[in-house]
């Protein structure tokens, strides 16, 4: 037997010529690209009726039968209809038409295990999946330069404002040409649709319901893996089902390099897309999740076209590929299962062990089950994956092993508001990007726990040492609050005084790791929201802010800075950062505006049983007690007018703060609405609002910047400016 096979992925005008059988023309196949040519099997002399024939392609041998050859490849592949209704003789009788099960006798073992045989002789459908599977890879290549491609178009304007800046150009946070305004435009737009969250905050499970353009993004994976699964995939008689399974199976297996590199600390779609590894998690479960919805589409499928024929206890019976893809199929649901939410915060260490190690047994398990089949070489998905494990596995290990080979020395200061101030001393880690983390462990107080912690402190303060704030909850951080309390010592954090006389404990740490987010120097107003323990992440970048503003120029002009706090207690946690970064950033010509927002303080605020009475709602999420100086209720009503240029207040309620001098202590919560309306008309150039706290205080972030960037129509003719906001969240 011969054939004329290419090095061209797509080949008009095959010829497959067997003995005594005409040529085939207009056949237009695609193969998978072929190095080393082919080879066939030494079947010689003219077919016979029944006889098969073999092709070796690639590795893949072909299973041909003569008198269904032309009809078999053109509906398999489906790349267009110009053998549709072809007819071809052999031996004086017509060919067959697709695979039916007429004329076999399932009683008979023989005639039952043969025609099995046939609905599982899929080379040519192995050869369609790969081609799937590539092009899902394609799809994903270009979804990954697309972002990468924005990613670069916004680093560039946000230098060029630095630019305007350093040339002391007016308004440098506005766009001024046809292009950088037509971009906002089109920024403006997106961001509306993206930012807003609707997800309940009180009785949820565990349940959190993502932005919605993170639902977008996900809702088009899931139709895009969807399209590639069922279009152009009708294959008619017995091999139908076979064929919907075999393509499934083909891209669960694409996927699974994907989900490796959507896992990683150190990833790569991370750095080209600007996104930070913590936001790319939900990819990452959720891609894993369309690959159970492969791989439950491909054993349904196949096991369904089976059953109609009544084989699916003989296929169990004489094929390794069932139970060995069940094993397989059983560990992704565990895994999928264990990242749900509340199994993932019952304990989060025991979840990452147990995640690792399910890992490689899901891996050796579907290697074993590819091997099995009659595609082989799709194991090299799996292969690939596991390199690229190894890799930044590797990589990351380096990482730590140079970050720990002299052990850093914490320091720990019990805080009012049961929470930990913890001082790291290290003498490798000396770069740091405002709003980083690490993965902060001390053998101490737990050998194998790694807590994730941001940095408070910027490489230019407290004298380049890393500080982190913990409130206790259990575990690890209920250890260390016990330890820095049984302590004498207390630590000075700006100047650093006497601290070599404070105990001190080793400290291991993996990281650290970027945010995501833009450089909030490059925007005219900044406006910084915190509740509780986030003010880490807020008073780093409020830090870094004055430190740079100190030796340079910057685009910003305005900075308020919120924190939303139960008590009076936390006030000392961050006195003194605040001070010196108001103060420096006041002495730059930025203005600062910094207000405490203390919800529930009986010594600021008196409770009340008054829901009725005031409107107050903490059950829901929001204030839980009322200004005890007026009646009024705390609510949006309680921002007011302060002078005659229309400045409004957070709250009514303003008090003198003894503890922190620069800033106004108020009750109750703001109003977002009304104070993001407030700054963005006065704004002379885009607004960056972040936020880092519980859901529900970055739920209410998120629907008052939609509703006013709405309401205001930033960047869309009306004078008004736009606004980017960035959400630092606590979930793990």
């Amino acid at each position: 037997m011969l054939a004329f096979i290419s090095d061209m992925a797509v080949i008009p005008d095959i010829e497959l010529v067997f003995p005594d059988i005409p040529v085939i023309p207009d056949i237009e196949l695609v193969i998978v690209a072929v190095k080393e040519g082919f080879k066939a099997d030494d079947n010689t002399g003219s077919p016979e009726p029944g006889e098969e024939y073999f092709v070796w392609v690639h590795n893949l041998r072909i299973r041909i039968h003569p008198a269904r050859m032309a009809s078999e490849i053109a509906r398999y592949l489906k790349l267009d209809d110009l053998l549709v209704n072809m007819d071809m003789t052999m031996g004086g009788g017509p060919m067959s038409g697709p695979l039916t099960a007429s004329g076999v006798d399932f009683s008979n073992y023989t005639q039952a295990y043969n025609f099995l045989q046939e609905i599982l002789d899929d080379s040519v459908l192995q050869l369609v999946g790969e081609r799937t599977a590539r092009n899902f890879w394609y799809g994903i290549i270009v979804v990954v330069g697309i972002a990468a491609i924005c990613n670069t178009v916004w680093t560039v304007v946000l230098h060029s404002r630095k630019r305007a800046s350093h040339a002391n150009r007016a308004m440098p946070a506005k766009p001024t040409n046809v292009v950088t305004k037509s971009l906002s435009t089109v920024t403006a737009v997106v961001r509306e649709a993206s930012y807003l969250q609707i997800t309940p905050v009180r009785n949820s499970c565990g349940i959190r319901i993502p932005p919605f353009g993170t639902i977008a993004i996900i809702l088009s994976y899931l139709a895009f893996i969807l399209a590639l699964e069922f279009i152009n995939n009708d294959v008619p008689g017995a091999q139908h089902y076979q064929s919907l399974g075999v393509r499934a199976g083909w891209l669960a297996a694409g996927h699974v390099p994907l989900i490796i590199l959507l896992s990683g600390k150190n990833n790569l779609i991370g750095l080209l897309c600007g996104v930070s590894y913590e936001r790319l998690l939900v990819y990452h479960r959720w891609v894993a999740r369309g690959m159970l919805l492969l791989v439950t589409l491909h054993f349904s499928f196949q096991s369904h076209g089976w059953s109609l024929y009544g084989l699916m206890q003989l296929e169990w019976a004489t094929d390794t590929c069932p139970p060995t893809g069940m094993a397989a199929y059983a560990i992704l649901l565990w895994m999928n299962l264990t990242t749900l939410a509340p199994f993932r915060r019952m304990s989060y260490e025991f979840f990452i062990i147990q995640h690792v190690i399910t890992y490689f047994g899901f891996i050796i398990a579907l290697s074993i089950h590819l091997w099995g089949t009659t595609s082989p070489w799709s194991a090299d998905w799996v292969f690939v994956s596991v390199g690229i494990y190894l890799f930044f596995r590797l990589a990351r290990t380096a990482r730590y092993v140079f970050n720990n080979v002299r052990p850093a020395r914490a320091t720990l200061e019990a805080l009012e508001g049961g929470a930990t101030k913890v001082r790291v001393s290290s003498r490798q880690i000396k770069k740091w990007a405002p709003g980083s983390h690490v993965l902060l462990s001390i053998p101490r107080f737990g050998l194998i726990q790694s807590h994730p912690a941001t940095i408070m402190s910027t490489p230019a303060s407290h004298d380049g040492d890393l500080v982190f704030i913990l409130r206790a909850f259990k575990g690890f951080t209920r250890r260390i609050l016990k330890a820095a309390a049984a302590s004498s010592s207390s630590v000075d954090l700006i100047p650093k005084d006497n601290s070599a006389a404070a105990q001190t404990f080793i400290a291991l740490i993996d990281g650290p790791y970027g945010a995501s987010h833009s450089d909030f120097a490059c925007f005219d107003t900044l406006v910084l929201i915190a509740g509780g323990t986030g003010v880490t992440f807020t008073l780093s970048n409020l830090l870094d802010l004055a430190h740079r503003a100190a030796s340079q120029k910057l685009p910003l002009r305005e900075v308020h800075f919120i924190w939303l706090i139960k008590k009076k207690a936390p006030l000392s946690w961050a006195a003194q950062e605040l001070q010196f970064a108001s103060e420096t950033l006041q002495k730059a010509g930025i203005e600062t505006k910094i207000t405490i927002c203390v919800t529930c303080d009986d010594t600021l605020v008196d409770p009340v049983d008054a829901q009725e009475a005031t409107g107050c709602q903490c059950a829901s999420g929001r204030c839980c007690c009322v200004d005890g100086r007026s009646d009024n209720k705390d609510s949006c009503d309680d921002i007011s007018p302060v002078d005659g240029q229309g400045e409004k207040s957070l709250s009514k309620g303003a008090v003198n703060n003894p503890v922190l001098q620069c800033a106004a202590l108020q009750s109750g919560r703001p109003c977002f609405d009304d104070l993001f309306r407030d700054v963005v008309c006065q704004a002379e150039g885009e607004t960056a609002v972040a936020v880092c706290g519980p859901l529900g205080l970055s739920v209410s972030v998120r629907s008052a910047v939609v509703k006013i960037s709405d309401e205001l129509a930033v960047h869309k003719g009306t004078g008004a400016q736009g606004m980017y906001l960035h959400v630092e969240s606590f979930s793990s």
